[in-house]
């Protein structure tokens, strides 16, 4: 009998990259799990700000894929929403190399909600992860469009943030507002969390409290050797202005994709036995494995390889030989 092929995972990530560097450190973890074939990143959809920002982080987010060996993902600005904060929202970072990383992922998708559309009608039941990094109207529209279309195709949903102490009257987990994802997006969390608990969609929450627990640094940034890749330069430049913890977080809920990977690194992905919804919730457990597993993981990614040519040179005893 043939041995049945094992399906790869498909992610989608929405993602507010380039407002800090925690979304840029992300990618480089993603890159990493589809490097070891343990994803297929299908999609990159980026919220936060006018469409004019989201389309910029749309083509940052291309471009730093394509600086990581992946140039063919595609990336979409997600559609509008109501803004709450202009200036915080808008916030978008620009030093010596956002223009190098920009230029290499020019051509975007224009809108997240009809990407969404026609991807779903491709891929395979239950074979899709979904990563929420940043706020997810789009995500939330789609479900809403389709009605259930997104359980027969969807098999996880990683968010980052966390939830009230006390449940509804229903047991179920209702999404803290304050956490950042969540504010700008309340009546997104709220639709996404009571749709999940009612129609059993599975999820995993990575509180904050994970990353705080990591205590990471970033002086392994340091111990690379010289990269010329403008990824690590421009985490070089954001490493000593961001706050290590806020960095780290959306790492972990990038690792947290492959369940077996984050446990084996250090973490756990726990369910409270009380609650009948599939929800689990990720912690750090052992922050040193981790923290050197991440470290291993930019050394991999980041630093400039020595390519031997050793092994294209003919012996002189074959020489001889022939």
């Amino acid at each position: 009998m043939p041995k049945k092929e094992k399906k790869i995972p498909e992610v989608l990530v929405w993602t507010d990259i380039n407002n800090y560097s925690d979304d840029l450190a992300s990618l480089v973890i993603l890159a990493y799990l589809a490097d070891l074939k343990l994803i297929n990143i299908r999609g990159i959809i980026t919220q936060l700000g006018t469409y004019e920002v989201r389309r910029r982080r749309a083509i940052f987010a291309k471009g730093a894929m394509a600086h990581l060996g992946y140039p063919f993902v595609r990336a979409v600005p997600g559609g509008d929403y109501d803004i709450q904060n202009e200036e915080l929202e808008n916030h978008y970072i620009e030093n010596d190399f956002t223009g190098i990383i920009e230029n290499a992922g020019v051509t975007v998708h224009r809108s997240g909600t009809i990407f969404l559309q026609e991807y779903m009608k491709t891929v395979k039941d239950k074979n899709v992860y979904i990563l929420l990094n940043a706020p997810f109207d789009d995500f939330v529209k789609y479900i809403k469009a389709t009605h259930d279309t997104v359980l027969k195709k969807i098999k996880k949903v990683v968010v980052m943030g966390s939830v009230l102490q006390n449940k509804d009257e229903h047991g179920y987990y209702l999404p803290n507002l304050e956490c950042y994802n969540f504010k700008y997006c309340q009546d997104a969390a709220k639709y996404l969390f009571d749709y999940a608990q009612n129609k059993g969609l599975r999820m995993t929450i990575v509180p904050a409290l994970c990353a705080e627990h990591l205590e990471m640094d970033y002086g392994c940034l340091d111990n690379i050797s010289k990269s010329r890749n403008p990824v690590y330069q421009e985490l070089m430049l954001l490493k000593d202005a961001e706050n290590p913890t806020t960095m780290a977080y959306d790492m972990l809920s990038t690792l947290c994709l492959i369940d077996g990977l984050f446990k084996a690194c250090g973490g756990s992905i726990q369910k409270d036995d009380n609650c009948s919804a599939n929800i689990s919730f990720a912690d750090v457990e052992n922050a040193q494995l981790m923290r050197d597993k991440f470290c291993e993981i930019f050394k991999e990614k980041l630093e400039t390889k020595t390519i031997s040519m050793d092994h294209l040179k003919r012996s002189k005893g074959k020489e001889n030989n022939e």
